[in-house]
């Protein structure tokens, strides 16, 4: 899983009345920078993206994350007629990670093009934290 970095995060904290005593939301936004290609002559690929958001937290102050994530910057290099590409988010997982003491999000992206050069090289993340402070 190649491992990148985020651009641009912003984070809005709310304080909220949760279950098991979780008294915050963070809603994390940003840009994670990722590198795929496929040339014309291949047909498809699929790779895991990782990355940290948010702030840092403790195991006993994590509760929950969800993400979602879209491709928001991808170029293509039409080869021939008729000609197509599809990029897919697989899947979308945001857990606490206990190295970093954040949540890592894993976004896995397929990529297939059909006599076309295609490249995505940026995903826009939300992330949603449920904590307690």
């Amino acid at each position: 899983m190649p491992a990148t970095n985020t651009i641009e995060e912003q984070v809005l904290e709310a304080v909220v009345s949760g279950p098991d005593g979780a008294n915050r939301l963070f809603t994390c936004t940003g840009i994670a920078n990722v590198q795929m290609s496929l040339t014309r002559t291949q047909e498809e690929t699929t790779e895991t993206w990782t990355f940290f958001v948010g702030p840092t937290l403790t195991r006993g102050q994590f509760y929950r994350a969800i993400g979602m994530a879209s491709v928001s910057l991808q170029t293509m290099d039409i080869q021939g007629a008729p000609a197509g590409f599809t990029v897919h988010i697989v899947s979308v997982e945001a857990d606490w990670d206990d190295e970093s003491d954040r949540v890592e999000v894993r976004v896995e992206v397929l990529l297939r093009s059909n006599l076309m050069s295609v490249n995505v090289n940026q995903l826009r993340y939300w992330v949603t934290i449920l904590g307690q402070i």
